[in-house]
């Protein structure tokens, strides 16, 4: 959305009105997303106020090129899950169960393998990781991420689609 991008222009700026903006139109949804993900309120959101936190400190770093303002944004709160999964002990939960998410369920159990899909994560184009991760190991919708990154569905689609033969061929070498 190029209003978002506006926003974040102005925050960086130090606009406390455009971050109150900014903030009111997508928390709700980006609450929900965690709390997909994570199924504990509490964490989401904390997890969603780190997200707003680093928005406010890192607008300046976002780049229109690299994806929308909600794409930034999501990538960001992915980041923070994924950090606070590291950060926890062996014995805790460590986000999404594995009947959610059978892919991660393997990736964890075999280090090799964690090592090579981030590998060919690292290979795919920024608009392809994205889709990805929002798809596939983010819970989301097709028509969710489609919403998320500003893109029409069947972009969206292409993309994962492309970014799965990607990483296939890059896997089964």
């Amino acid at each position: 959305m190029e209003e978002d991008g506006a926003l974040l222009v102005a925050i960086a700026g130090g606009s406390q009105e455009a971050f109150r903006s900014y903030y009111e139109r997508h928390a709700g949804r980006l609450l929900g997303y965690v709390l997909r993900v994570t199924k504990d309120r509490a964490l989401a959101e904390d997890v969603v106020q780190d997200v707003f936190t680093s928005v406010w400190q890192k607008a300046s770093s976002y780049r229109a090129e690299h994806g929308s303002p909600l794409a930034w944004m999501y990538m960001i709160a992915r980041n923070k899950l994924v950090d606070r999964w590291r950060r926890r002990s062996p014995g805790e939960a460590r986000g999404p169960s594995e009947e959610e998410h059978p892919l991660r369920a393997h990736v964890q159990a075999d280090p090799v393998l964690s090592m090579s899909l981030e590998r060919a994560l690292d290979g795919l184009r920024p608009e392809q990781r994205q889709a990805v991760e929002l798809a596939v190991l983010g819970g989301y919708t097709h028509e969710e991420a489609a919403v998320a990154l500003a893109v029409p569905l069947g972009t969206f689609k292409s993309r994962v689609r492309m970014a799965l033969l990607h990483l296939r061929a890059l896997l089964t070498e």
